[in-house]
């Protein structure tokens, strides 16, 4: 064979094995290359979309805090937040409604990198829960080249106000009287003595129960008065919150129910502070029938209110303490100093006899006598108080709000009450202490509003007090507020809310020690805040929780 002919079929299959490892090489190359760039595509992509749910997030949390402050209103007797209806995320007044329970928030907004430079886009779209209004989910669509990623996140935004609980309790609630055969219909907040987080606030082995649920059908007295839409409500958005203390479930107690979970239950340091076992539901889960359960979740959260604290609401934020504020605000106020009794404001103000009269001995007991503490402003409208004596079902009216010092105050029969402060239904009665007297409020018989002036809770009479308040009517609709115990006899319901240092159920008669066995109700009605008594503990802008339920990368 021809030696110049193998060298050059030699030569020729050389050069074909580097042309294919040059080819081989390259091609490799471009394959990691292209590897590479989708991988460099595909973060981008996620962070593009990453960008977006951060953004929106901080956008709805901050809405909210801002909406809140600005005094969201409206809602009925369920899960509510302001932002239901839409946003207002330019803050002009101007709110975009939700479509469809879907409202987009961004369109193809561009991501760029330090130097300025786009990396990628994003679509942020929030979906509302059509049956929870308090339950959002915020989804963000990013792309960079040709990827495409998605992240989303669901979000409880709620808000913790005095005026949002069934019972708001304070640092006497350590003594663990809320258990037993109370049951909560609302949720329930309790702050507890910081100086003994080891103490049980609730220790329930009876039948406890804390539900998310009523219907006052079941309460056929009283659903007249309550407006048609606040009649039944399947979720109250109801938390069970311990900042101070633990819990003990066990016998008969429910927190909840397997198909009808309160919202969270968040005690103490979390799990340790969530002791027993119920019986037979939600076994997995301490007995406790909760959609999240941990420590406590609030960083700032609201301290129990106190009269010589300021109240940093709508009506009080201009007053050093909540007390300054009740009597700066009161359209009637009346003082007894010693045995001597008088009236602080308004000055000049021309009472009957009856009034002064009927509070010499330093209780006002209505009871069989008429009372009549009512007066004529300049503008030609009434202030004050009066109590009519029927008979039958007598007619407490209120005409703005009235504080009375010094004083105790005693309901011995069954009222009808009409309150009313300008063009609003609702008005606060308050007594308070005095020279150490006074201050407490004994409600012997049912009070009710009256339904032919307003239902309840359009209309609304607050009760403050700032030492005990003895319920031993059957039925009490109304918000109340005790600096010291909130006694309920057993067999007795409240319609609406409780704030108090402790709160306890009672037996029958004059007792005045609580026993834990005595079968009593706290049924929350919320009260929107537009028909709020304006001198009740409401702070503003309340408290707002903002909850990451969930979150997922796709």
């Amino acid at each position: 064979m021809n030696a110049k002919g193998i060298a050059l079929v030699a030569t020729l299959a050389l050069m074909v094995v580097i042309a294919l490892l040059v080819f081989g090489t390259f091609f490799t190359t471009q394959i990691e290359l292209w590897t590479t760039r989708n991988d460099t595509t595909s973060v981008q992509a996620f962070y593009a979309a990453e960008a977006g749910l951060q953004k929106y997030k901080a956008a709805l949390f901050q809405q909210y805090v801002w909406r809140e402050q600005r005094g969201g209103t409206g809602g009925g007797g369920g899960c509510f937040t302001s932002l239901a209806r839409g946003l207002d995320l330019d803050r002009d007044g101007t709110i975009t409604p939700f479509v469809n329970n879907r409202l987009v928030l961004a369109q193809n907004e561009v991501v760029t990198d330090a130097n300025g430079n786009p990396v990628g886009r994003y679509t942020a779209t929030l979906y509302k829960d059509a049956q929870d209004d308090q339950l959002f989910t915020l989804v963000s669509e990013g792309t960079s080249g040709g990827a495409k990623a998605r992240v989303q996140a669901t979000f409880r935004i709620s808000n913790s106000d005095y005026l949002e609980q069934a019972i708001f309790a304070g640092a006497g609630q350590a003594n663990k009287w809320l258990n037993g055969g109370a049951t909560i219909r609302g949720g329930v907040y309790v702050v507890g003595n910081p100086n003994d987080p080891d103490q049980y606030v609730i220790e329930a082995n009876g039948n406890f129960a804390l539900y998310n649920r009523y219907d006052l059908t079941t309460y056929s007295e009283v659903t007249n008065r309550v407006e048609p839409s606040y009649r039944q409500v399947q979720d109250l958005c109801a938390s069970l919150r311990v900042q101070y203390g633990k819990i003990s479930v066990g016998g008969s107690t429910q927190i909840g129910e397997p198909n009808n979970k309160v919202k969270g239950v968040f005690v103490g340091r979390g799990a340790q502070d969530i002791t027993g076992e119920n019986v037979g539901v939600c076994r997995n889960n301490k007995g406790v029938c909760t959609e999240a359960m941990g420590g406590f979740d609030l960083s700032d959260p609201p301290p129990f209110p106190t009269l010589d604290a300021k109240l940093d609401s709508d009506a009080c934020s201009a007053y050093p303490t909540w007390r300054a504020c009740l009597q700066g605000k009161a359209a009637l106020r009346i003082q007894r100093i010693g045995n001597i009794l008088s009236v602080a404001s308004p000055p000049n103000a021309t009472l009957s006899p009856s009034c002064l009269q009927a509070m010499q001995s330093g209780t006002l007991t209505l009871d069989t006598q008429s009372v009549d503490c009512t007066f004529t402003r300049l503008d030609g409208s009434r202030g004050g108080f009066r109590y009519t004596y029927t008979g039958g079902q007598e007619l407490l009216e209120v005409f703005g709000d009235v504080v009375l010092e010094g004083i105790d105050a005693v309901l011995n029969r069954p009222v009808d009450y009409r309150a009313q402060s300008g063009s609003a239904k609702s008005a606060t009665l308050a007594v308070l202490k005095l020279g150490g007297n006074g201050g407490n409020l004994d409600i012997n018989g049912n009070l009710l509003p009256d339904a032919t002036f307003g239902l309840f809770p359009n209309h609304a009479l607050g009760f403050v007090a700032e030492g005990d308040i003895y319920q031993r009517g059957q039925h009490v609709m109304a918000p109340v507020y005790a600096g010291g115990t909130f006694r309920v006899v057993k067999g007795n319901v409240l319609f609406g809310s409780v704030i108090s240092n402790q709160f306890c159920t009672t037996s029958a008669g004059n007792q005045m020690s609580c026993n834990a066995s005595q079968k009593a109700e706290v049924v929350y009605i919320r009260i929107p805040k537009e028909n709020r008594p304006a001198l009740l503990p409401s702070l503003r802008g309340g408290k707002p929780v903002f909850q990451v339920l969930s979150y997922e990368r796709r």
